[in-house]
């Protein structure tokens, strides 16, 4: 009997970003089959990675190596060889989904790459200590993470995408990265 605990088929693979694993995925809109590596597997999502993801839409199914059963899931970006895939959960909301309490906010933000070329104005509309939801065009232009600078904070804050469009995006919040090139500013946190 399967774990009900299980969100989905790849937990085998959750939070080990090195872990990755060969899989078959199924378009359900155009019907393409291809092979593709999973890798970056938590709860909410994975990376896939073949030559063919280009021929992937929105609606998907991943079935893992020696998994008779297919795991559901919705494309949110491609870019390269690479798509952004978030799991269906067709029995919980993504409120259910989340670990924590969100708030509703209002506060602006600048999203931009890492080397801070490509920047984004947009607001966080809600908001955890580990995640946040932004409202902002263009978000497809960003890569998968980003640096968040928001009024009140001295530094900013690397996040990754968990899914996005070209009008909003989820983003969970890397507080344990440094943003770099700080190191003076690092000595003095705690200084008045």
């Amino acid at each position: 009997m399967a774990d009900d605990k299980s969100p989905h088929g790849l937990s085998h693979l959750e939070d080990q970003p090195e872990a990755e694993e060969e899989v078959l995925v199924i378009d359900f809109e155009n019907l393409a089959v291809i092979n593709a590596v999973v890798s970056n597997v938590s709860s909410w999502g994975c990376r896939l990675t073949s030559v063919d993801v280009g021929d992937l839409y929105k609606s998907i199914g991943i079935r893992p190596k020696d998994s008779a059963k297919l795991v559901k899931a919705q494309v949110t970006s491609v870019k390269g060889n690479n798509a952004a895939v978030v799991f269906s959960k067709s029995e919980k909301t993504v409120s259910d989904k989340r670990r924590e309490k969100r708030n509703n906010v209002s506060i602006q933000v600048k999203v931009a790459d890492l080397e801070g070329i490509t920047e984004i104005t947009g607001t966080i509309i809600d908001a955890g200590n580990n995640g946040c939801r932004i409202s902002a065009q263009g978000l497809s232009a960003l890569p998968e993470e980003v640096l968040l600078t928001m009024p009140k904070f001295e530094r900013p804050v690397v996040a990754e995408f968990a899914w996005r469009n070209e009008t909003s995006g989820g983003l969970r919040l890397l507080w344990d990265r440094a943003t770099g090139g700080d190191e003076q500013d690092q000595d003095n946190i705690g200084e008045d």
